[in-house]
């Protein structure tokens, strides 16, 4: 035994040019990882992050390490993970906004760009939807509608990122009224606004709603989605309800630098997926309202570039003026 493992050690030492590579690879895990959430502790994203690195440990059999760096829409927290070495002990739970939106949104100051990373696995997915408080006068979108039109700029619309920020400058152009957006530092801050009276309307992913539908302090009125929300099903879509191309839909996925070593991805990837269908993770999902976004690695890949290009055309359109 001792000679074979000496044996080996030598041989990788030898060809150092080639295969101690792939002995190093053959070895992964051999310490802990870190997964980078760019979002607050606490938030939506963090606590799936939580779940997902308690599976990963089990799973690799080493320490899978949550690393909060929150700050300008995600954008420090990833811009920190695509500096790191792609040797596959750094990932991070990125988004629709942090690898998506904030292209379009930050182009120029963002500390990282599309090339940065390379999609490892896909989490889940929640539509966004348009929310108001539960004893709200406006019984579905059309009197919402009809109230903004007869009283121009009286509406608050609430956003706490970068997607519900163009989600509002959408549903204001595409409704024909003239609102006022006020942003938040996240969504969960501009929902308990609106279920305190402060604004007027809002739009979320359903996984952070969900707690305030629950306690009848919230009510959607609009999905905007192509289809409707299993969790919600008598609430229409927006095309449903009179406004076509309205679909915007949030999701979270496992990311890592660009050029971590194929077989690595690959061991991730399969870990991912694994994890996917723990009792904890589907408990999750269950409680949040999300759905599952599973994808082999190409579908992932090309789901990452047809969502950059996606929401390049959803903020061009919505007027919003990048940073």
């Amino acid at each position: 035994m001792l000679r074979s493992s000496f044996f080996l050690g030598a041989l990788c030492a030898f060809w150092a040019l080639g295969t101690a590579s792939a002995c190093a690879q053959a070895a992964y895990p051999s310490r802990p990882i870190t997964l980078v959430v760019p979002f607050a502790a606490g938030s939506g994203t963090d606590i799936g992050a939580r779940v997902l690195a308690k599976d990963l440990t089990d799973i690799l059999k080493t320490p899978v390490i949550v690393d909060n760096r929150q700050g300008a829409n995600g954008a420090l927290g990833t811009a920190a993970a695509a500096r790191a070495k792609p040797d596959g002990y750094t990932l991070l739970i990125g988004s629709a906004t942090t690898n998506a939106v904030n292209f379009s949104f930050f182009p120029a100051r963002l500390g990282y760009e599309p090339g940065s990373f390379e999609m490892v696995a896909g989490l889940g997915t929640s539509p966004i939807s348009l929310y108001v408080a539960a004893n709200a006068k406006w019984r579905n979108l059309a009197d919402l509608m009809a109230y903004g039109k007869a009283h121009p700029n009286a509406l608050r619309c609430g956003s706490g990122n970068a997607v519900t920020q163009v989600a509002c400058e959408i549903f204001r152009k595409s409704a024909g009224i003239d609102v006022v957006t006020v942003p938040y530092k996240s969504n969960p801050q501009s929902l308990a606004d609106l279920a305190g009276g402060h604004i007027d309307f809002a739009f979320s992913d359903a996984s952070v709603a969900k707690v305030f539908i629950d306690g009848n302090k919230l009510k959607p009125l609009a999905v905007a989605a192509a289809r409707r929300y299993p969790a919600t099903p008598d609430v229409g879509t927006f095309r449903e309800q009179g406004i076509a191309d309205f679909e915007i839909t949030g999701w979270t996925a496992v990311f890592v630098p660009a050029g971590t070593p194929a077989p690595i991805v690959e061991t991730l990837h399969a870990a991912i997926r694994k994890s996917s269908a723990s009792p904890e993770s589907v408990q999750l999902r269950a409680s949040s309202g999300t759905q599952p976004l599973a994808f082999n690695l190409e579908e992932g890949r090309r789901f990452a570039r047809e969502e950059i290009a996606r929401w390049a055309r959803y903020v061009k359109n919505s007027g919003v003026k990048p940073e």
